[in-house]
């Protein structure tokens, strides 16, 4: 029988030993699996946050439009109405966005491309909430543009 030295015979019976190998394994695994979840979680918030911000623009398009035919329609735009209403409907559900975050300009682009309207451009910027800017990832900034078409000259 052959005889082992008592190190090699430490090593067999750590071998042998499978008590706390599930501890060492989550501790290996759960930082990755931690990450994941944070950034699919992050990955989410902005994609309803693009959406949030096509849908309010979509509506503001729609405001701006029925504006103009409910006045004169050679008034000039009061883009500052419009801004505080984008604004306001932004900070309600179902959009919940951060007011401060939030940028909307209109501006009249000349002359407009279809006859007898006149053409405006909606551009929003926004930056939504974001918990793994400490992680190395810089903060992104949403942004979305869209012509606007009201009838006048």
């Amino acid at each position: 029988m052959k005889r082992c030295s008592a190190p090699f015979r430490a090593l067999r019976r750590l071998a042998g030993d499978r008590s706390g190998v599930a501890l060492v394994e989550f501790a290996l695994l759960a930082p990755v699996f931690m990450a994941l979840f944070i950034g699919v979680l992050q990955l989410g918030i902005y994609m309803q946050n693009y959406s949030a911000i096509r849908s309010l623009a979509s509506d503001e398009a729609r405001d701006i439009v029925v504006a103009y035919q409910q006045q004169d329609l050679y008034a000039p735009p009061d883009i500052a109405t419009f801004e505080s209403d984008f604004k306001g409907k932004a900070a309600v559900s179902p959009y919940n966005l951060d007011q401060n975050a939030l940028t909307f300009t209109l501006t009249e682009i000349t002359p407009s491309d279809v006859n007898g309207s006149r053409k405006f451009t909606m551009d929003i910027a926004y930056s939504p909430p974001t918990f793994i800017s400490g992680a190395g990832f810089s903060p992104i900034t949403l942004a979305y543009s869209r012509p606007v078409y009201v009838v006048g000259s």
